[in-house]
């Protein structure tokens, strides 16, 4: 063999061994493992209602709108439900000066479809009800709320305030 030949195989062996080297150098080792991962999920709480009143200018045998203001302290946003009033909770009446308004005849409930109502259950699932997380909101509710006939004279000029309970359910995507 030729010098320069025997020069070019030298060459290109150490070519070789170099970059096959330099492969070897980049490679990196795989490794795996198994173990459990862990979270706690937080604790919702109540909704509060900070006022619910009456918005209409209510008289015997008239169905008129209520306002709520709902409070939620939950760190997701809630979507309202439902509202329900329990009939022996009473609705508690502010008359004028020099009035009296003890049995005040207003009902609550969903009197949309007649004057009998629904016992104190609103339903409002459909709403689009969202209070966001850590927030307050008002609502108007249509139709929700009704004065009857046996309502006393005192009542005239009064404001209205009705304890309710709010159902909700979480609205975070």
């Amino acid at each position: 063999m030729r010098k320069s030949v025997k020069r070019a195989v030298v060459a290109g062996a150490i070519f070789a061994v170099t970059a096959g080297a330099g492969t070897a150098a980049l490679a990196a080792w795989n490794v795996q493992g198994a173990g459990t991962s862990y979270a706690k999920a937080g604790t919702a709480v109540e909704l509060k209602t900070v006022e619910t009143v009456v918005d209409a200018s209510l008289y015997p045998g008239v169905t008129g709108n209520a306002k709520i203001r709902v409070q939620n302290d939950n760190k997701f946003p809630v979507k309202i439900t439902k509202i329900v009033w329990n009939p022996a909770d009473g609705v508690a009446a502010t008359p004028l000066p020099g009035k009296n308004c003890n049995n005040t005849g207003v009902y609550f409930g969903d009197f949309s479809a007649n004057t009998i109502g629904t016992n104190g259950v609103l339903g409002v699932a459909g709403s689009n009800m969202i209070v966001d997380k850590d927030g307050s909101a008002s609502f108007t509710l249509s139709k929700a709320v009704r004065m009857i006939n046996n309502s006393e004279d005192g009542c005239q000029g009064a404001t209205f305030r009705i304890p309710v309970k709010v159902y909700g359910e979480s609205a975070a995507n």
